[in-house]
């Protein structure tokens, strides 16, 4: 194999690393009646969803995440100059997006989760579990 085509496949799994690691996001929790941080992990498919994992008091909780709403705008538009017209589609990404995450444990236990973030891996807000534990989170690299 020459040297050209070695390059070409090391950039291409490189590529394909960055393109995944690129869907992973730290999270961090910390119950109100402690100081105690727990970690995870949340991973998103670049399409409004994913799934969120972390443990607490060693009980490891997991479930999916989903884009409930945000503030991204979509329109059409027709310019017009002298004798011409155009048309085209303008589209914002970024602002508010809300998130809402449903983790269970192997022993049935339950953490639903509210978030807000900037749709693009970085949020916060709270986590309750069936006791009524409230927890802060944070998510983000």
């Amino acid at each position: 194999m020459g040297a050209t085509m070695r390059i070409a496949r090391h950039c291409l799994s490189l590529a394909c690393c960055l393109i995944i690691a690129g869907c992973s996001w730290a999270v961090q929790m910390m119950p109100r009646d402690s100081g105690t941080i727990y970690r995870g992990i949340a991973n998103g498919n670049g399409m409004g969803s994913g799934n969120i994992s972390v443990e607490i008091d060693g009980r490891s909780y997991s479930g999916p995440k989903f884009r409930t709403a945000s503030s991204d705008s979509f329109g059409f538009f027709q310019a017009y100059g002298g004798t011409k017209s155009v048309f085209g589609v303008s589209q914002t990404f970024g602002g508010t997006v809300a998130v809402k995450a449903i983790l269970s444990s192997p022993d049935n236990r339950g953490l639903r989760c509210d978030l807000t973030g900037d749709g693009r891996g970085h949020a916060g807000g709270i986590c309750v579990d069936d006791r009524g534990r409230v927890f802060d989170v944070l998510v983000g690299n």
